[in-house]
Parts: C-alpha cells; structure tokens; sequence
C-alpha cells in the first residue's frame, strides 16, 4: 500500500467513528430520555458522566469537571502526538486513531453537554455494566490492540 494510500485510509477512521459517534449520541438524546428496554439484558437510556470510565472521579461541581476534563485533553495531546511521531516513521496507526477518535467525540460532549453522553446499558439480574456509548467501544478496542501490539513485540524479540 503506497503511503497516500494509507494516510488516506488513516484518516478516514477518526471520521467514520467521530461520525458514527455523534450520529448515535444525537439519537440517545433525541429519543431515549425515558429509557428503552431492547432485550432482557440490553437496554438504552441517557447518562452524562462528568468523569472518566465507568464515572471514576465524576465530579458535580464544576471545578473539579474541569480538571477531570483537563487531564483527558492533556493525554488526548499526549496520544496524538505518540500517534503522528508513529504514522510519521511508518507504522501502522489504526489503533490509536480509534482511542483518539473515541477521545475526541467524548471531549466535544464535554464541552456541548457538560458531560459525556452515555446510553448503553448492559445488565443481567442485579447486576449492570456501567453505560458507555460507541466512542467508549472504540477507545477500549484501541487500548487493546495497542496493548497487544507491544506484548506481541516484546514476545518477538
């Protein structure tokens, strides 16, 4: 694959999943206010988490929302920057730009709507996975792979 090639199809995945995303959100918050129950497990409501994953340092008042949001912005820069030094020498980049792709769509929340927009709801009895929404799918998958990637180069060496 030649190099524009790939910076092409590089840059279209932040798109697909930023769109995507936003797409879906904007229908959680059109449609899903009052909750949806799809199957006995799987049900779709509207959350906004001020912190990070599964509501860690979800905060009410609005400065401490702010550094939880600082922090996020801080390693969202920190990635991007890892991210073009990588595309740059070469490598392959599709899992970062799906962690950042899911950080951005998350960040832009943030600011829109003092909160991320979390509506998916995956629970068994008494028992419920904290809400998440695409971009959160797209970050873990990202970690993983990027976390494999360095097992599997290590594991090579």
């Amino acid at each position: 694959m030649s190099r524009a090639d790939q910076s092409w199809r590089d840059l279209s995945i932040p798109l697909i999943v930023i769109a995507i995303d936003r797409i879906t959100k904007h229908l959680a918050l059109t449609h899903c206010k009052g909750g949806c129950s799809l199957s006995s497990f799987l049900s779709l409501d509207l959350a906004f988490n001020r912190g990070i994953s599964w509501g860690i340092f979800s905060n009410t008042n609005n400065y401490g929302f702010l550094v939880v949001t600082s922090l996020v912005i801080l390693i969202t820069f920190g990635l991007a920057t890892y991210t073009f030094r990588r595309w740059y020498t070469g490598k392959h980049i599709w899992a970062e730009l799906l962690v950042l792709s899911g950080s951005l769509s998350n960040l832009l929340d943030r600011f829109f709507h003092g909160g991320v927009v979390d509506f998916i709801l995956i629970s068994y009895g008494n028992y419920s996975w904290p809400m998440f929404n695409f971009a959160d799918i797209c970050i873990v998958i990202g970690i993983g792979a990027m976390v494999f990637d360095v097992y599997k180069r290590e594991w090579n060496k």
